[in-house]
């Protein structure tokens, strides 16, 4: 799960909380990058199948999952 705030991108990890996307998991998604594509490939950026792993919830959705976990 994650969030962007401020322009900063932060992934929630459970027993820690919302830490920064340091290894821009949350914005490659949002680009389509796909590593398992060859370095040549023109699917490894804009790839539609990862972008469509992105999906928008609310506020309050995002707070009854953290609270379940």
């Amino acid at each position: 799960m994650g969030k962007e705030e401020d322009y900063v991108p932060y992934l929630y990890k459970p027993g820690e909380g919302w830490i920064a996307d340091n290894d821009n998991v949350l914005m490659d998604r949002f680009m389509g990058y796909d590593d398992s594509e060859p370095a040549d490939s023109p699917y490894k950026i804009g790839n539609t199948s990862i972008m469509d792993l992105v999906e928008e919830i609310r506020e309050k959705e995002v707070e009854k999952f953290i609270e379940n976990l």
